[in-house]
């Protein structure tokens, strides 16, 4: 089960639309690491936002191509047209019930004088992360389903309740791939800007963190200069073409596949009377 969505995923990323969301976040992150290493903090951070705003319309083009099988920009930008507000409106409200949630849970602690930010970060993950598996597949049942807000979340529930080894797969072999590809791509990225680090080659490893760990962003302005900015850009660029497009395919597979599962079915308990009416104890 586990590897069928994978290998079908890698199929289907044969199809050159299903990239366009890969390109866009990779444009994005891109353009994001070159304004804020180049003084347009800014800037950057406005364009940051907007571009997450905008990041569903390419998320419902690529899920609306494969609810079709039919794979032409024409059929994407029709379904990212269609879909955008109900793959956006299903994560807002999932990311206000975060919010309003660890409010919720913080006001107890901040009453009886316990607000300690380690443990308000602790509270946050643990509310985060059982929305987030919750409202896993909430993109997924709104392009397949065209279901509303609240009933999206509510068959993405339903569906996550089931199928909570699937999603951890999904996750995990999705972290295994970023982490094999950060590696890949960070090792060409020190073999390009090798030249940039010759001061720093001769320490040991504690020192080189050390040492790191202190720079400011004028700092890395000032070691990687102009053409070592293109490259980081650049890379991370490449790095998130590659892993967003995956992303979104191959949890579309995980999706179809948990629904190709049968519901299980309860056991309901009663009895006919003489009318032929049935009576659930």
């Amino acid at each position: 089960m586990a590897g069928r969505p994978f290998a079908d995923a890698i199929s289907l990323l044969k199809k050159p639309v299903l990239w366009l969301p890969g390109l866009y976040a990779g444009a994005l992150i891109a353009a994001f690491i070159w304004l804020a290493f180049s003084g347009g903090e800014f800037i950057a951070g406005k364009l940051l936002f907007l571009g997450a705003v905008l990041f569903p319309f390419f998320v419902a083009g690529a899920l609306g191509c494969m609810k079709s099988g039919e794979y032409t920009i024409a059929v994407f930008g029709r379904s990212a047209i269609r879909f955008f507000f109900p793959v956006l409106l299903p994560a807002i409200v999932a990311g206000a019930i975060v919010i309003l949630l660890l409010i919720l849970f913080s006001i107890p602690f901040s009453i009886a004088g316990q607000s300690d930010p380690s443990m308000i970060a602790g509270l946050f993950i643990g509310i985060t992360i059982p929305v987030v598996i919750f409202a896993f597949f909430a993109d997924n049942v709104a392009v397949s389903e065209g279901l509303a807000i609240f009933a999206t979340l509510r068959q993405s529930m339903m569906i996550a309740s089931r199928s909570i080894t699937t999603i951890i797969t999904c996750v995990v072999f999705s972290m295994v791939t970023a982490g094999a590809l950060g590696t890949i791509l960070a090792t060409v990225w020190g073999m390009i800007l090798a030249d940039k680090f010759t001061q720093y080659m001769d320490l040991g490893a504690a020192e080189q963190q050390k040492i790191f760990a202190g720079f400011t962003l004028s700092d890395w302005q000032g070691i990687l200069g102009p053409e070592g900015l293109i490259v980081t850009a650049g890379m991370l660029g490449v790095s998130l073409i590659i892993l967003v497009s995956f992303f979104i395919v191959y949890k579309q597979q995980c999706y179809l596949s948990v629904l190709s599962i049968p519901a299980p079915v309860m056991p309901q308990t009663g009895e006919y009377d003489e009318k032929g009416r049935w009576y659930k104890y």
